[in-house]
């Protein structure tokens, strides 16, 4: 059956149910709880050597790259916290269904491909203020990205669509993927420098991690002034697909993200990873150069002058 796109733009519109006093007051204390943890121990229980660490910026902040399986128990239901706490708070999350589960942070997902990559920042009190996740295939051997049998990842899934086949190449396969999940700084972050440079620390840790370990192509769904702005800016040439039609089960915490206006619904995108390290240099050197109310100013600049260079300076407009 076809789709029309007032079908599709009605979809879109819909609504979320209002949730109940009982599950409203359950986010309220979640929030309030998650938002008063410190982790002061977390960079130093980290099991081996992170992925990325960046520190020594002035700024008070650490950021880490790790993989699932290096952070301990404890240190892994905090991050997850995190993420739940902020996601609710964005409304991006069913608030019922998790007052219906009682959870106290997002359920740890078990990989059946590479695990789950977890980009963490944290300030010098331990506050978890920033996060971004890179999830794997779930494919349990590496398989050509064309593959017909490859797992789809979880954009794919969410937006009808299939990604990866036109990056397709020997050197490539589905363990050379990762799609980008939970972009967020802490909504309760008091504003001033050290908030503003969270997300430029998760951006420099990401695009670092990414060349080191070899990760070839990056995928995700965004919304235009969302992860797609930060992506563009530093390099990466993304593919955008328009005019999907996204959804996921109600047993998905995530579903209502779907449930937005036309304007702000989050887009399927995928690009190439190479290349982006003239663009981690530029953000680095802004962090540890510039210190003054205009940091962020001439860090852009210094972006915009190497897309100016590159000829890929409408990709930001």
């Amino acid at each position: 059956m076809t789709t029309t796109t007032s079908e599709r733009g009605a979809a879109a519109e819909a609504v979320a149910p209002e949730p109940s006093p009982a599950a409203r007051r359950f986010v309220d204390e979640l929030v309030r709880v998650h938002g008063s943890l410190t982790y002061r121990g977390l960079p130093d229980a980290v099991i081996g050597e992170p992925l990325c660490r960046l520190e020594g910026y002035g700024d008070g902040l650490v950021t880490l790259c790790v993989r699932q399986s290096q952070l301990p128990e404890r240190y892994l239901r905090g991050v997850l916290g995190f993420r739940l706490a902020q996601f609710l708070m964005t409304g991006l999350m069913d608030v019922e269904l998790a007052h219906r589960r009682g959870l106290s942070h997002e359920p740890p997902v078990e990989p059946t491909g590479p695990e789950t990559i977890h980009t963490v920042t944290l300030t010098e009190t331990g506050k978890i203020v920033g996060y971004l996740g890179f999830v794997g295939s779930p494919d349990p051997e590496p398989l050509p990205l064309d593959a017909p049998e490859r797992g789809k990842f979880p954009v794919e899934v969410a937006h009808h669509v299939e990604l990866l086949s036109r990056y397709a190449s020997p050197e490539r396969d589905t363990h050379h993927v990762y799609e980008i999940k939970r972009f967020i700084r802490d909504r309760g972050m008091e504003r001033g420098m050290q908030r503003d440079r969270v997300p430029w620390h998760l951006i420099l840790a990401v695009g670092r991690m990414a060349v080191a370990t070899g990760i070839e192509v990056i995928l995700g769904d965004s919304g235009e002034r969302g992860a797609l702005r930060h992506l563009r800016l530093v390099g990466i040439d993304l593919e955008v697909v328009e005019d999907t039609m996204p959804s996921l089960p109600r047993t998905e915490l995530m579903w209502p993200s779907y449930l937005v206006g036309r304007d702000k619904l989050a887009k399927p995108f995928v690009g190439p990873v190479p290349g982006v390290e003239p663009y981690m240099d530029a953000i680095e050197m802004g962090l540890v150069a510039d210190k003054d109310e205009h940091w962020q100013d001439k860090a852009l600049a210094r972006l915009v002058e190497l897309h100016t260079k590159a000829g890929t300076l409408e990709a930001l407009a």
